[in-house]
């Protein structure tokens, strides 16, 4: 009879701690992730807004300009 006592604390402890673990960590992971998607997102604007500025600049050569004749 001792031993099932035993289990009996164990599983009601078990329960009330996955209970707790479910009401805390599971949302704040889901937190973490949803910052983590935003912040790839972001990360994606601004690299097509840098793709997009880089295609649309004026080239600027290094040579300078030379000028034939008189």
């Amino acid at each position: 009879m001792k031993s099932f006592a035993k289990f009996a604390v164990v599983g009601v402890s078990s329960v009330i701690l996955f209970k707790l673990f479910a009401t805390i960590f599971i949302p704040l992971f889901g937190l973490v992730l949803g910052l983590l998607a935003t912040t790839v997102k972001l990360a994606l604007w601004a690299a097509i807004a840098f793709f997009l500025y880089e295609l649309l600049r004026k080239k600027k050569s290094d040579a300078p300009d030379v000028e034939v004749g008189p």
